[in-house]
């Protein structure tokens, strides 16, 4: 018998990745969460303020996704996103690293943006958690171990495999490929977008700690209806 989805609640992220997704897709997804108890849910800036209202006393947590999907926006404009984010609700801030730059042969610069970031996010809050977003489907295995050196160095708190918008999926080897290279140090999330509880038990088991999705299709199994 596979896991049954309240058993890997705890470990899923709900994220909200549709650009037109309104005021009321977002408390939607939000009383989801609340109600299935998961570990976060992931939203874009705009929806920060009312999804830190909605959220206002439960055990989910709130993180903000900056600079997504493409991760194209300047250094600067990445911390100040950040900072603001957390001022307006947020708990944690989900930054999709500069792939243009690292294609074009600068790891530095994925190494340097995050430590701005990260200063910027601790600054306003300095509990805050800080993750860096990849595309884990545009990389071979070789320059994925390079890519995963480069966030490791910019002090972060979680590896994310993908936006969730890549026309690939990031699936149990990519995890299990991140998690070697990553160690036990940071966090790994896989996001996927997974059908029920065994696919995502099969990417925690892989290495991922915690699943991302954009429903919470995968935790409403046969027994919880």
């Amino acid at each position: 018998m596979g896991p049954r989805p309240s058993d890997i609640a705890k470990s899923v992220e709900l994220m909200l990745l549709r650009p037109r997704a309104t005021d009321a897709d977002c408390a939607g997804l939000c009383a989801q969460a609340r109600e299935l108890h998961v570990a976060a849910v992931c939203v874009l800036p705009t929806h920060v303020p009312g999804a830190a209202e909605a959220l206002r006393g439960s055990d989910v947590k709130l993180v903000a996704l900056i600079s997504h999907p493409l991760g194209a926006d300047r250094p600067p404009v990445k911390a100040r996103a950040c900072r603001q984010a957390l001022e307006d609700g947020a708990q944690e801030v989900e930054v999709v690293v500069d792939l243009a730059r690292f294609a074009s042969g600068d790891p530095n610069h994925v190494r340097d943006e995050l430590r701005l970031c990260a200063r910027a996010a601790r600054e306003a809050r300095p509990e805050a958690l800080v993750r860096a977003v990849i595309e884990t489907a545009a990389f071979d295995d070789r320059t994925l171990r390079l890519l995963a050196r480069a966030v490791a160095a910019g002090g972060v708190d979680m590896l994310v495999t993908s936006t969730g918008l890549a026309p690939e999926a990031p699936d149990a080897l990519d995890v299990e490929l991140m998690r070697e290279e990553l160690g036990a140090g940071i966090a790994l999330k896989a996001v996927r977008a997974v059908r029920g509880a065994d696919e995502a038990a099969v990417l925690l088991v892989a290495g991922a700690n915690r699943v991302g999705a954009p429903t919470a299709d995968l935790l409403r199994g046969d027994s919880d209806r």
